[in-house]
């Protein structure tokens, strides 16, 4: 019996104003099987989900970018299709309480510190596809 998920299962989206960045995770996660949506801009990673990226099971976004920042991103993707699970990245230290305020609906495992190695993230999205199969 095939599985209709499979190939939703395989695509993520990556959203990173870093251009070096996206690049290196995005080719990564193609190497290890991935088919990856690549964004610089969040207002373009948007415009992909409004425009009905069905395959797409997973996004991965930089928590500061211009336009937009990662969590804003994440909540209209959310708004568009409630069914993409989200990892954010950053740079930066999380502090957990602050988080859980700033974005109460996302645990803070959900959170990737950089820097980390394509294969980490790669680690990271099978993780959560799998997790997320009943």
């Amino acid at each position: 019996m095939s599985h209709s998920t499979d190939s939703k299962a395989r695509a993520v989206m990556i959203i990173d104003d870093d251009k070096d960045i996206l690049t290196t995770l995005t080719r990564g996660l193609e190497n290890d099987g991935f088919k990856v949506h690549g964004f610089s801009d969040p207002l373009l990673a948007l415009e992909h989900v409004e425009n009905g990226c069905h395959e797409c099971g997973l996004a991965v976004c930089d928590v500061s970018m211009p336009n937009m920042t990662g969590f804003q991103l994440a909540r209209r993707i959310r708004d568009l299709r409630a069914d993409i699970r989200i990892i954010f990245m950053t740079a930066f230290e999380v502090n957990k309480n602050e988080f859980s305020r700033v974005f109460p609906s996302t645990d803070i495992e959900n959170v990737i510190r950089k820097p980390f190695t394509p294969s980490r993230l790669a680690e990271i999205v099978k993780d959560a596809y799998s997790s997320s199969k009943a």
